[in-house]
């Protein structure tokens, strides 16, 4: 199996993260599958270059896909087992937390989720070889509709991807609010997005917390 260099993940320019994320989410296998989320959204959504690093690729996905992403990992020579959540020491029921990738020098993220009780559970996983500790997280939040939180989108280039809604990707950031996402803001404000949706999206996640399921020692 593939060991990747970890040591050589940084941040990279918006072409390089943006070829990364289009070799994923153009996959056949994984088409309508993984949705881009983060900073790279609206710019890849207007065909603009952010001009900024971006530290790492964001995809999102149901828990139930996550067999069809490592799979292709596989298929792609990508997949490391130190990378991937179901072998953390820390993960004694084997639940699926996601699993990571360096594609290019670039470090991906494919975390799933789930809806229950009408609650949304976005999972995550934290690695002693990227973050310096081990890590099970999940982000909890209401969730009304799943529509609002991710869709097809038609790009400038005709090339269609799953992604968040602009919308989602505008709540999440006013909530991180570091300098960095005012500038991912304005592009959307710039597009342009649904205020009705916003809305709804921004009142659901005013009540996210964030649990800590499993930690390494």
């Amino acid at each position: 199996m593939l060991q990747a260099d970890t040591a050589a993940i940084k941040s990279v320019p918006f072409s390089l993260a943006c070829s990364v994320a289009m070799r994923v989410l153009t996959a056949p296998m994984l088409v309508g599958k993984v949705f881009l989320e983060g900073g790279l959204v609206p710019w890849i959504a207007s065909g603009c270059d952010s001009r900024r690093l971006h530290g790492d690729v964001d995809i999102s996905l149901r828990i139930a896909d996550m067999p069809d992403v490592r799979t292709w990992l596989v298929g792609e020579g990508l997949y490391d087992p130190r990378l991937d959540s179901l072998n953390l020491p820390c993960n004694e029921e084997r639940g699926d937390f996601g699993v990571h990738s360096v594609i290019d020098g670039v470090l991906v993220s494919f975390c799933p989720y789930l809806v229950e009780s009408d609650e949304l559970h976005q999972r995550n996983a934290a690695l002693e070889v990227t973050d310096g500790f081990d890590a099970l997280l999940e982000a909890v939040m209401p969730c009304s509709m799943e529509a609002d939180r991710t869709e097809l989108r038609r790009l400038p280039t005709g090339v269609t991807i799953g992604c968040a809604t602009l919308e989602a990707v505008r709540a999440s950031k006013i909530m991180s609010d570091r300098e960095k996402d005012a500038h991912d803001i304005a592009e959307i404000d710039r597009i342009g997005y649904d205020l009705d949706r916003y809305a709804r999206i921004a009142k659901e996640y005013a009540t996210m917390r964030i649990v800590c399921v499993a930690h390494g020692e």
